[in-house]
């Protein structure tokens, strides 16, 4: 019972913590006014080939949905890039641009987005963003915003739910979890260790120029057409 009781604690604390502040709906979230912005943290889950998995998409989607709905005016899409093959990023910038048509200069990528700490203390150090809305499904999302706002940044959580996933699969994420949270909580309150990759300049995500310059080559190459109207 002890050992039951200490590797749930770590899960329940993170839904404790991020309690009332993860919203289920764009109406959830308040409307961008004047001079606001905020940035809406989409975080990798993973590709098969050059498609997201479904997962992914459904975080994409939801992602969108609060673009259009006026609740973000940037998607930051971070995620890993270890490999070649194993490219979430730019997987992640292609679906939002050629399949939820959105505008090419409202979506930046972070490559070094290896997990979710790296994630959000590379938002806040590199990208310079302070108001976010992390978007990710409802069994990662306590944790994911936990996590944020450790490493500095005025976050909400944005649950996309996950109960039309297989039975199997959402029993293992949620088992998952209760690992991941506690060295989330370690991480967030204790070590807060450095990302695994904390070099490069600092990139504003509401200057396209610097969006366009952080893509790389082989992208950037692709998308000059669609930044040559900001003289970039």
């Amino acid at each position: 019972m002890l050992a039951l009781a200490g590797a749930v604690a770590p899960r329940v604390t993170t839904f404790v913590l991020a309690r009332g502040e993860v919203a289920h709906t764009p109406s959830d979230l308040p409307r961008l006014s004047g001079s606001e912005r905020r940035a809406a943290i989409v975080l990798g889950a993973g590709v098969i080939g050059e498609q997201p998995t479904k997962l992914l998409r459904e975080r994409i989607d939801g992602a969108v949905q609060l673009l259009e709905a006026g609740r973000v005016d940037m998607l930051v899409m971070s995620g890993d890039n270890t490999t070649e093959y194993h490219d979430e990023p730019t997987v992640m910038r292609s679906y939002a641009i050629e399949q939820a048509n959105v505008s090419p200069e409202l979506v930046a990528v972070d490559y070094a987005g290896r997990r979710t700490w790296d994630s959000c203390v590379r938002a806040k150090e590199v990208f310079g963003i302070t108001d976010a809305v992390v978007v990710t499904n409802a069994f990662h999302v306590d944790r994911a915003l936990v996590t944020c706002r450790a490493a500095g940044i005025d976050a909400t959580g944005y649950s996309i739910p996950d109960a039309d996933h297989e039975v199997g699969n959402r029993a293992k994420w949620r088992v998952r979890e209760l690992a991941a949270s506690g060295r989330a909580l370690v991480d967030a309150y204790w070590l807060q260790p450095e990302p695994a990759v904390d070099d490069g300049d600092r990139i504003d995500p509401w200057q396209p120029c610097e969006i366009y310059d952080s893509l790389a080559p082989s992208v950037r190459d692709e998308a000059t057409e669609d930044f040559r109207r900001f003289g970039c």
